[in-house]
């Protein structure tokens, strides 16, 4: 059976109104037809199959253009920088998290799931997040977000608990797991 290819929207008022209607997160890809690293969006890690269906299960997608006319004010409206931007936000139009350039789908994936963990983490649904953030952790060890999904995880049991021993484990997963990222320079304090 072949999946139906995802249905992009171009109307973000209308992406926030479908969140709200559908208990979702909105979203917003900025994109341009020069840009490269965007065609290879479109072609390559949008079509994805793992891709469409999460992007489908959480969010409500829409597509922007950067040389239309009517993309402006809300390029303005998110501090719009460069192409490929990928903007998450909450039915209000809030933003939760953005990721700029290309990226093939398990890190695509990867970054989406980091954004639910984020929008988990901003209403301080500890649980969500720290769930969202280890499946990061598990489906996408060697993603450019693992070691921040390990420092958030960390930080989410904290903020469940109050039990500083979770920041110290957290830190030396991190020692351990990823020694070379700024995580793990930030997480460094903990447990001394």
């Amino acid at each position: 059976m072949m999946q139906e290819p995802l249905k992009w929207g171009s109307d973000a008022q209308k992406a926030l109104d479908e969140a709200k209607r559908a208990g979702k997160l909105a979203l917003l890809f900025f994109h341009s037809n020069q840009c490269s690293g965007c065609k290879a969006t479109i072609a390559k890690t949008l079509p994805d199959p793992k891709v469409a269906k999460f992007i489908d299960r959480m969010f409500a997608p829409a597509m922007f253009e950067v040389s239309d006319p009517r993309s402006q004010e809300l390029m303005k409206r998110y501090n719009f920088e460069w192409t490929p931007t990928f903007i998450v936000t909450d039915s209000n139009g809030n933003e939760i998290y953005r990721w700029v350039g290309y990226l093939p789908p398990g890190d695509f994936c990867a970054e989406m799931l980091f954004a639910e963990g984020r929008a988990a983490f901003k209403n301080k649904d500890w649980e969500r997040a720290e769930k969202c953030y280890g499946a990061v952790i598990d489906r996408f060890p060697d993603s450019e977000e693992a070691p921040e999904a390990l420092y958030y995880t960390g930080v989410a049991r904290y903020e469940k608990t109050h039990d500083a021993t979770y920041l110290a484990d957290v830190n030396k997963k991190l020692q351990s797991k990823y020694p070379r990222s700024s995580w793990a320079k930030k997480a460094s304090v903990w447990g001394e």
